[in-house]
Parts: C-alpha cells; structure tokens; sequence
C-alpha cells in the first residue's frame, strides 16, 4: 500500500513539476521577446517555439506512457501546457 501512495504522489509532483518549469520557461522567452524593438515578430518565434516543444514533449510524453513510466510520462505530458495555453492568448492579444 505505500508503495502505491508514494508512486501516486510521485506522478503528482512530477505533472506539477511540468506545469511550473514549462511556465518558467515560457515565461523567460516572453521576457526576452518583450524586450525587443520587435516584440509582434518575437511573440511569433516564442508561440512557433512553444507548439513545436509542445509536440514533442506530449510525444515523449506518450512514449514514456506506453513504457509504464509514469512520472516520466507525467512531467513531459504537463509540461507543454502552460506555454501553450498562454502562446495562444498572447497570440489573440497581438494578433486579434
């Protein structure tokens, strides 16, 4: 039984885990294309950067399900969803 309640939490803290460091991440790509002279272009790069990252993670993420690594699996299939979410209201902020 504590096995199953310490890999439980361990998956937790690993989706958590994804969830910020991919948020800092994003955050840090914004602040350097925020300060440019060309910030409408740089929010391209960062969003264009955000999706192809985003792919990949949730690939390898998959991946890693598929080999019962779960807290591998979680922190990967977590990781892109920040950056996503908020490269596509930058987006519609810029853009719309």
């Amino acid at each position: 039984m504590d096995r199953t309640v310490s890999t439980a939490r361990a998956i937790w803290v690993a989706g958590i885990g994804g969830l910020i460091v991919g948020h800092m991440l994003w955050l840090a790509g914004i602040s350097i294309a925020i300060a440019t002279r060309t910030v409408s272009s740089w929010v391209l790069v960062v969003a264009a950067a955000s999706f192809v990252v985003g792919i990949v993670a949730g690939l390898l993420g998959w991946r890693a399900y598929k080999q019962k690594k779960d807290v591998k699996a979680a922190f990967l299939c977590a990781l892109p969803i920040s950056p996503v979410l908020l490269s596509l209201v930058v987006l519609g902020v810029t853009y719309l």
